[in-house]
């Protein structure tokens, strides 16, 4: 049996509340509404850098994880299972008790929602699922020296070049593509497969952490400024604000190390334990289209109109409310399929598509 990693499972509930306040702060309204106050404006985008690299921390996980496992088709199939049901489940709610969201778009979005994107990441994981096993492979068989010089060229014409060129020359689409997912797992993979974590203090990579941020928050004031002065107007000044940014991508790679670094114990073991499985859970619920469109557009503006301590203090403790309340949402649904014996039957999928891998190509199984 595996050693449960409860370093990586803090990550994961960590890039999850991230996740919260990337749509508390931007869907919410904050963002919008503050742009008139300076400061409160500043302070929620402060907050909004910090946490955009959440994204790329699933990424980061997955490669970690997986590079050293085989794939199993039933892990992809369970996933399903939890998408189709929190699809089905709150688009029903939606239809029933809001009759304006009784469409044909919506009823398709939620019968087909890997192929609709009705949650750009599953759709995007989904596609690189199936590449895992020859990044495996080709993880496995590259020299440290070689995968070291890939992922400089990556750093040098994905995250600097393509960065800065506002056309998507590269066409990753800000970093909301499969491929910007698969590039990510190498760098977790790098991280695992030469052990980066021995080689950097948990301090360095909490100062890395918050040095990206900075950095990134500076740009941004910086670009502002410079181009409101020039071209008399100010543009371009989210340049370094997306998931391919290497200050963003640095980030995320230095929280990850900060984590893989702290010690994990006693009852912090046991709470970590008990919220990891619901990470994707809480990802899936908060930002079903529907929940993202009625419930959660707009709906923090007005915190806005407090006094600046009491708008961040509202900030976080409606993070904290959504990443609890989703909790609970997940785990319940957790011991449903338990109940219904949902893995078992995933299990019995794996199986007959096994048997029917071994009829059209032969004596290899998907593993």
């Amino acid at each position: 049996m595996t050693k449960r990693e409860y370093n990586v499972d803090l990550f994961r509930i960590i890039a999850s509340i991230l996740v919260i306040f990337l749509h508390v702060l931007g869907q919410g309204g904050i963002l919008a509404h503050s742009s008139g106050d300076f400061i409160k404006n500043g302070a929620a985008w402060l907050l909004e850098i910090a946490a955009y690299c959440a994204v790329n921390c699933f990424a980061l996980i997955s490669g970690y994880v997986m590079c050293t496992r085989s794939v199993k088709v039933k892990s992809i199939i369970a996933l399903w299972f939890q998408v189709i049901f929190y699809s089905l489940t709150i688009s029903s709610l939606f239809f029933i008790f809001l009759p304006e969201s009784r469409t044909i778009k919506n009823l398709v979005i939620a019968l087909f929602p890997i192929i609709g994107r009705q949650w750009w990441y599953v759709s995007a994981y989904f596609a690189m699922f199936f590449f895992i096993p020859f990044l495996n492979e080709a993880i496995n068989r590259i020299s440290k020296e070689t995968f070291g010089k890939l992922l400089i060229v990556i750093l040098i014409v994905v995250c600097c070049i393509d960065c800065v060129i506002p056309t998507d020359a590269f066409i990753l689409n800000n970093g909301y593509s499969p491929i910007w997912l698969m590039i990510v797992y190498l760098f977790g993979a790098y991280l695992k497969k030469y052990d980066i974590k021995e080689k950097i203090t948990a301090l360095k990579s909490l100062i890395g952490f918050f040095a990206m941020v900075i950095i990134t928050f500076a740009s941004k004031i910086a670009i502002h400024f410079l181009t409101a002065k020039i071209l008399g107007e100010a543009k371009y000044d989210n340049t370094f604000i997306s998931y391919t940014s290497i200050t963003i991508l640095f980030a995320s790679i230095f929280l990850f190390l900060f984590c893989l670094n702290i010690k994990t114990g006693g009852f912090g073991a046991k709470l970590i334990a008990f919220f990891s499985p619901a990470a994707l859970g809480i990802y899936l619920i908060h930002v079903q289209p529907l929940v993202f469109k009625y419930i959660i557009k707009d709906a923090f503006a007005p915190f806005v109109d407090k006094h600046f301590a009491i708008m961040i203090a509202y900030i976080f403790i409606s993070v904290l409310a959504i990443f609890i309340l989703c909790s609970i949402i997940e785990l319940l649904r957790i011991g449903l399929f338990k109940l219904l014996k949902i893995g078992k039957l995933c299990e019995i999928i794996e199986n007959k598509l096994n048997e029917l891998y071994l009829k059209v190509f032969g004596n290899r199984q998907i593993k």
